[in-house]
């Protein structure tokens, strides 16, 4: 595992783009685990007022692409190599929060696990990610 002093992790270039635009907050990154917020808001909802699967989907790969981008510790390039998620609930609430953590970290793929939460803290959705390694 490399060492802490040599991560590099710009939580300010991470929440432009896209990510600005779905106001998702760092709330923890740590090498363990990255948690990723969302305060919803109307334009985030789908026509029956819970969050967009969308949303859910791009809140969940920030987490998993940040937790690999840890994991790794080393400046280049990530891409989302596959993605499963099962829905199991509504989400719903103020805020959405995807808690991610390394599965298991190789040299060009990290396997990583989020979990999606609604306000009232209820599991709305499990997913994992394959994030590949990028050689410039």
């Amino acid at each position: 595992m490399p060492d802490h002093e040599n991560r590099t992790f710009d939580t300010e270039a991470r929440s432009r783009g896209f990510t600005g635009y779905c106001g998702l907050e760092f709330t923890e990154v740590t090498e363990n685990r990255c948690v990723v917020s969302c305060p919803m808001r109307p334009e985030l909802l789908n026509p029956g007022g819970i969050a967009h699967g969308g949303l859910i989907a791009t809140l969940t790969d920030v987490a998993a692409g940040s937790m690999a981008l840890m994991a790794d510790g080393r400046a280049h390039p990530i891409v989302t190599q596959s993605c499963n998620i099962h829905y199991l609930r509504p989400g719903t609430g103020d805020v959405l929060r995807a808690e991610s953590r390394v599965v298991r970290k190789g040299k060009r793929v990290c396997v990583v696990q989020v979990d999606c939460f609604s306000g009232d803290g209820s599991l709305a959705a499990v997913a994992t990610y394959e994030i590949a390694y990028l050689s410039c």
